[in-house]
């Protein structure tokens, strides 16, 4: 309730008044990812990976919503819309807020445009080494991130260079892309997801088993774990034998975390697979009960026709047999 009154108090009433807006609205854009990991790990929005996927839609949110009213500068300022690019472009060519119509290209201006979407660029590609410096996410997230933080920050510096609707466009574009792609890294490396108790939450219990899945294939492209292999091959080679060495063998602190994630998968799958073996071997012994105690009976009765065509009808028990 406090952020749809946000959103629709304070957010809406700064739009056609001051350009503060942007950072107003970046604040209700954080709080639902906050709100959802929280409800689904039973934790609290103060929790430090709440933190940081709040930290990372609020500056997500910079570059993204800087290049969209960069494009659509001349809708927001018919609109009376109050946004960096609009207010550049007033200061710029020196009209009234009123004015809709923008003469000249434009290229060597909005200055501050291009320095906001660098620079929360910049600040984005912190979160995966403070969520590995914060042992929230593996190693192998950071390494991750600064891929995907490369490109953004290319596209970013390719529009700095050339303030066009295409190169904001490219910004635009590679921000949709962008934030699915970092959430899911997020949260298949993430370490204390699979810290929490499943036991007791069927949505996360089925998550969970996604996500194994996803690590086990991801496994086997996996350049990290190939290279720790090698590594240990190399330490153990020396003994002579030439002996493949098992990942498993490699220590917590050094073994990729995908592969760590495929020994539990494997681990889960060893128990289950036990688990369903004495549930067979319950079901084969309850089975051969049935059949000896029907055994029994059907002895007993062939003895007892027998025994009755002398007179009296008197059951015969089966120790008689």
């Amino acid at each position: 309730l406090g952020n749809i009154a946000l959103y629709a108090g304070l957010y809406t009433y700064l739009k056609p008044r001051s350009e503060i807006n942007t950072w107003v609205g970046a604040v209700v854009g954080a709080i639902p990812p906050m709100m959802g990991w929280s409800a689904a790990t039973g934790g609290t929005i103060l929790d430090v990976e709440a933190l940081l996927l709040g930290g990372t839609l609020y500056l997500w949110q910079m570059p993204h919503f800087f290049a969209l009213s960069y494009m659509h500068r001349m809708d927001y300022a018919r609109g009376g819309f109050q946004m960096v690019p609009v207010t550049e472009m007033n200061s710029v060519h020196n009209r009234d807020e009123t004015v809709g119509v923008e003469t000249g290209s434009g290229t060597g201006n909005y200055d501050r445009t291009a320095q906001l979407i660098v620079r929360y660029t910049w600040y984005l590609s912190t979160i995966p080494v403070l969520s590995t410096l914060t042992n929230v996410t593996s190693t192998m997230f950071c390494l991750e991130g600064f891929v995907l933080n490369g490109y953004a920050l290319y596209v970013a510096h390719q529009f700095h260079k050339e303030r066009t609707n295409a190169k904001a466009r490219q910004v635009f574009l590679t921000s949709l892309w962008y934030l699915p792609s970092f959430l899911m890294l997020f949260l298949l490396h993430s370490k204390t997801w699979d810290q929490k108790n499943n036991e007791d939450n069927m949505l996360r219990e089925t998550i969970t088993k996604y996500l194994q899945s996803i690590r086990e294939q991801g496994r086997q492209l996996c350049l990290h774990e190939t290279a720790i292999v090698h590594h240990h091959q190399q330490q153990s080679g020396s003994g002579g034998g030439g002996e493949k060495v098992p990942v498993s063998s490699a220590s917590s602190s050094s073994a990729c975390p995908v592969t760590i994630a495929n020994q539990q998968t494997n681990q889960v799958a060893e128990k289950t697979l036990k688990a369903a073996a004495a549930a067979a071997a319950t079901t084969a012994a309850h089975q051969q009960l049935v059949s000896h105690t029907q055994k029994k009976r059907f002895l007993c009765e062939h003895h007892q026709q027998q025994s009755g065509s002398g007179g009296g009808g008197e059951k015969v028990p089966v120790s008689s047999a």
